[in-house]
């Protein structure tokens, strides 16, 4: 910026001498077009810089343009830059504006006779010349990007080389959309520090500028540093080797042991030895070396707890006690979410295409989990697992659970937004929570642990979550997770026995918030548990008059699903002790 300011400020100083010139002046008050032009064009050829030049009178019409683009007496489209120029001390003012697609950098000066009588606008094109010229004083490659509405840039001029900035535009949008100021940009397989300043921000047109260093020239005087603490530490530790010689023997061997104590420490060996009982200096850093052998230890005790686990809080509640193999039995919410035909969206793309769109999707799916107090145990592939209650509880984990997928729901819409707008494929997610008793707790071997939870509560999670794609919805809920939450919407699906389980269990859609239902929205779902009833006593033609009433306002999938249930059971009817119970033979 400070750049910047120097140029505009060049441009003040000789613009401001032309406005106060007698001759210009003389030929202002003539209002000679032809005059005026002839003397701008004069000017532009022999400052150093400057590509445009526009007079315009006191009531803000235009009297000369060497681009000839606006016609005399016709409006000055840029009113704000004259406006600000009035409400500056010296009536000067400057700005960014887009004339034909083209960004300039303009100043404008009054022009005195001897009160202000009108302005020279003077301006610079931003291109190549102009970055490059920026690059010459910085030594720095720079880069000029015009943002959109969505804060998306795209690249005006920059002094990369041509593979690099094909990749800024991307890049920018990824690390730069919205507030922030500073990143790490990957710019044809070569890191970038980037910075980012905003030259101006109106409706009509967004600018900001991009000061770019190549990694390793940043680092550069960092390994310099290094290597000169490098150089210092041999040679104090070879002057503390002859210091040691000359003491003698009277201090050699408990600099002797100091020396073993400090290979042990390097090794790894943070066990406490005690000092040797000596009240002099050599007393003092045994206990020291001692006081650092002890810190060193609880840090890789941190180190080696947050290599074992994922989540801050697991480490945190593993930081209280000692890490042992074991559990206990806990009662919280599971959650599963997984990508619908994620193995069909990665067929003829990128790997590196789709980590980043797998990532895209586990950072706001991880941001929508952790928002609303939820713990990821763990990624398997596409697939995420939380969990609402351990290792912490709070006073409503299942509600925290629900908001949770349903924050994840809005995220992903917002995501495939995103997605549609970069040309990639958008992602649809099923996810199913289930409530019930878990044991928590660290598995694995004594070199290894995970903090997870496991048992049946886990598993009818995950089978939940498979089981929306056959209903056609997205979110999946016990009744165990239903009940007492009547801060939401549900949808009762279905009575069910699950591949694996005995028992039955009712599965419901959730639907939304209470504070989102509306009357229509609560009409559809009781007339879809009238079908339910009609179905449950057998009652196959209500159902299927009042499935064909559904179909035109319901989802049509699980509709089919009953109507292909009771074409069977009136081929072959159920037993008389049938309890409506539909039993899945696969997961």
């Amino acid at each position: 910026m400070k750049l910047l300011q120097e140029r505009e400020e060049n441009f003040k100083d000789t613009f401001s001498a032309l406005a106060a010139d007698f001759a210009f002046r003389t030929a202002y008050s003539t209002a000679d077009y032809d005059t005026l032009l002839s003397a701008g064009e004069n000017l532009l050829a022999r400052t150093e810089n400057a590509d445009m030049l526009m007079i315009v009178d006191y009531d803000y019409l235009m009297v000369a343009d060497t681009l000839r683009l606006l016609l005399p007496e016709t409006d000055f489209p840029w009113a704000y830059l004259l406006e600000a120029a009035e409400g500056d001390e010296e009536y000067e003012a400057t700005s960014f504006i887009l004339i034909e697609s083209i960004a300039y950098h303009v100043v404008a000066v009054p022009i005195l006779t001897p009160l202000t009588d009108g302005w020279i606008i003077v301006g610079q094109r931003l291109d190549e010349g102009y970055v490059n010229s920026l690059k010459e004083i910085t030594t720095t490659d720079m880069s000029i990007l015009l943002e959109n509405t969505q804060g998306a840039g795209e690249p005006l001029a920059t002094t990369l080389d041509s593979a690099q900035a094909s990749e800024l535009g991307s890049e920018f949008n990824a690390y730069f959309a919205g507030e922030a100021n500073t990143g790490m940009l990957d710019l044809n397989g070569e890191e970038f520090v980037a910075l980012r300043t905003s030259l101006v921000d109106r409706p009509e047109i967004s600018l900001s500028a991009l000061v770019q260093q190549s990694l390793p020239e940043a680092l550069a005087p960092y390994r310099e540093l290094e290597q000169r603490l490098v150089v210092l530490f041999a040679l104090g530790l070879c002057l503390s080797a002859m210091m040691a010689l000359f003491l003698g023997r009277s201090v050699s061997n408990p600099v002797l042991a100091l020396v073993n104590r400090v290979k042990k420490i390097e090794l790894g060996d943070y066990a406490a030895t005690g000092s040797g009982g000596r009240e002099d200096e050599i007393g003092q850093l045994e206990i020291s070396v001692d006081n650092m052998a002890t810190g060193l230890a609880e840090k890789e005790k941190v180190r080696d707890l947050l290599g074992k686990v994922v989540s801050k809080e697991i480490a945190e509640e593993l930081m209280g006690s000692e890490v042992i193999l074991g559990g206990e039995s806990r009662t919280a919410t599971i959650l599963f979410s997984d990508i619908r035909d994620f193995t069909n969206l990665c067929e003829g793309r990128e790997p590196k295409s789709i980590l980043t769109l797998l990532n895209n999707y586990l950072s706001v799916v991880s941001s929508a989990i952790e928002d609303n107090k939820g713990v990821v145990d763990k990624y398997i592939g596409d697939a995420v697992m939380a969990l609402f209650g351990v290792p912490l509880a709070s006073d409503n984990d299942t509600g925290n659970a629900l908001n949770a997928a349903l924050a994840m729901r809005e995220r992903i819409t917002l995501l495939n937004t995103m997605n549609q707008q970069q040309h990639l494929p958008l992602l649809h997610t099923g996810i199913g929570l289930h409530t019930g008793n878990v044991v928590a707790g660290n598995l694995g071997s004594t070199n290894r642990l995970n903090y997870t939870v496991i048992g049946d509560a886990v598993n009818l999670a995950s089978r939940l979550e498979s089981l929306t794609k056959q209903y056609g919805v997205d979110i999946l809920v016990s009744e165990d997770t239903r009940t007492g939450q009547d801060n939401f919407v549900f949808k009762e699906l279905d009575l069910v026995r699950v591949k694996g389980k005995a028992q039955p269990v009712k599965v419901y859609e959730l639907v939304c918030r209470s504070t989102a239902a509306n009357a229509t929205l609560l009409q559809e779902i009781s007339e879809f548990e009238e079908v339910l009833t009609h179905y449950r006593q057998q009652r196959w033609k209500e159902a299927l008059s009042l499935l064909d009433k559904l179909s035109a306002q319901q989802r049509q999938l699980v509709l089919d699903l009953y109507r292909e249930r009771i074409a069977f059971f009136k081929d072959c009817p159920p037993d008389t002790n049938w309890d409506g119970v539909f039993t899945y033979k696969e997961k």
